[in-house]
């Protein structure tokens, strides 16, 4: 968790937030369940990598998910933070282990929750395109145990595809804004999702295509009797 504030820290301190801010981990932490007041921002899909305590087997989990949640009060800033844990498959009672992640994750993350921070409690104009996108660069192996995993039996996994399903717009949106955007995009491609009759070019040009047809066919039948006709005449 040391490495998390520094870094957090760090990024308060290039972004010229005046009033102080400190990160803390909190394990208690809720999806949508938050203080008046408070904001939340949810992480989906960050590549983490676990360490059983107990076998000392390690995997990576392309489905790490991190939650945060926001606040300020009197003049300075409160962020809570819970890394969703997963269990070792290897081990038949295997405790939840806690996630690590790369330096350049964690400074990513921690980039993109200054900028929430700005926005929420600031009122700066911070759009999607301003941040930055955790890219998941290693390769996993095998399925994902969903039956070992805090944040599926939490419901986090599948907010998370649910996102996906939607087209989340833009790198690391936090809930509300993704339902705001998929709405909006839908308001707009709903007048041209509207079927009419002329959806269709095959059906809009059939009509054209089929007298061209006859009309082919007729003169074909025209010439072939013409022939015939002058051929016995000149008999």
């Amino acid at each position: 968790m040391r490495t998390w504030q520094d870094i957090f820290a760090a990024k308060v301190e290039d972004m010229h937030l005046t009033e102080p801010w400190t990160l803390q981990g909190d394990d208690s932490l809720q999806v949508h369940v938050l203080k008046p007041g408070w904001k939340e921002f949810v992480q989906h899909r960050v590549l983490g990598r676990f360490r059983c305590s107990q076998c000392f087997h390690e995997w990576s989990s392309a489905k790490a998910h991190i939650l945060f949640h926001m606040g300020r009060c009197w003049g300075q800033g409160m962020v809570r933070m819970r890394a969703f844990r997963q269990a070792c498959r290897r081990c038949p009672n295997s405790r939840l282990e806690e996630p690590e992640f790369s330096q350049e994750t964690m400074e990513t993350l921690s980039h993109n929750l200054v900028l929430k921070i700005l926005k929420y409690f600031y009122r700066l104009p911070i759009q999607p395109s301003n941040l930055l996108e955790v890219v998941v660069d290693a390769v996993v192996v095998g399925p994902h145990d969903s039956t070992r995993c805090e944040g599926c039996q939490l419901g986090i996994c599948s907010k998370s595809r649910l996102l996906l399903a939607q087209d989340a717009c833009g790198p690391l949106m936090d809930t509300n804004e993704a339902k705001t955007h998929h709405s909006l995009k839908h308001q707009v491609m709903k007048p041209h999702a509207t079927p009419t009759h002329h959806s269709s070019p095959f059906i809009s040009n059939f009509p054209w295509k089929w007298c061209c047809c006859i009309g082919s066919s007729l003169l074909c039948v025209l010439a072939v009797l013409l022939f015939i006709l002058l051929y016995f005449t000149k008999n």
